[in-house]
């Protein structure tokens, strides 16, 4: 079950999967569909398994720019005690001062600080994660999935992928390196409506 905790400091970061940097005239808000967003996160256990988990509680923002992506902004916060990873034991140690710490620090945030466009759809988008107290820059690989207007509320819906890594050990969280991998992969399958 400790291997497991690792897992989660990754997904925090994850949470600002849009990507934006630095609000213009011309951005549009958006905010997140929680019941058709994920946060993802994954850290391998000793090297025999990947163990998988998720955040059930968070907040994002998006400041659009369609015309130009780097003038864009993404921000997001996710409440450490909502890990989840479909154990509950696990799960309460990763809540602990083990791992997450989830009294000391409620919430992880990340605020976007740089956007990127490295082709039509996708792009790099470089933000503060701050977990543990501790803040740090992480870089993550951004796919710009589709932008319509939905036929059942004619509300207008962006959605994004955002992908990539960190090492839970740059914020603090050393419990257990032996055992459980010091890197997370993150996933963020992010769902937004226009304001």
């Amino acid at each position: 079950m400790r291997k497991t905790t690792t897992i989660i400091a990754a997904a925090a970061f994850a949470l600002p999967v849009f990507a934006i940097a630095a609000p213009s005239a011309a951005a549009e808000k958006f905010v997140l569909d929680k019941p058709h967003t994920q946060i993802l996160f994954s850290v391998n256990r000793g090297g025999w398994t990947k163990i998988s988990g998720w955040f059930e509680k968070f907040d994002g923002e998006v400041m659009f720019d369609q015309a130009d992506v780097s003038k864009s902004k993404v921000t997001a916060k996710i409440m450490a005690e909502s890990v989840n990873t479909g154990f509950a034991a696990r799960d309460r140690h990763l809540r602990n001062p083990d791992f997450f710490n989830a009294k000391e620090f409620p919430e992880i945030t990340f605020e976007s600080t740089s956007i990127t466009k490295t082709g039509e759809k996708t792009g790099k988008m470089t933000g503060d994660l701050t977990l543990l107290g501790v803040t740090k820059p992480v870089t993550l690989d951004v796919t710009f999935n589709r932008l319509a207007a939905s036929r059942r509320n004619n509300r207008t819906y962006a959605g994004f992928t955002a992908t990539g890594r960190i090492n839970r050990g740059d914020y603090g969280m050393g419990f257990g390196l032996r055992f459980i991998s010091p890197v997370v992969d993150i996933r963020i399958e992010a769902l937004t409506v226009k304001q």
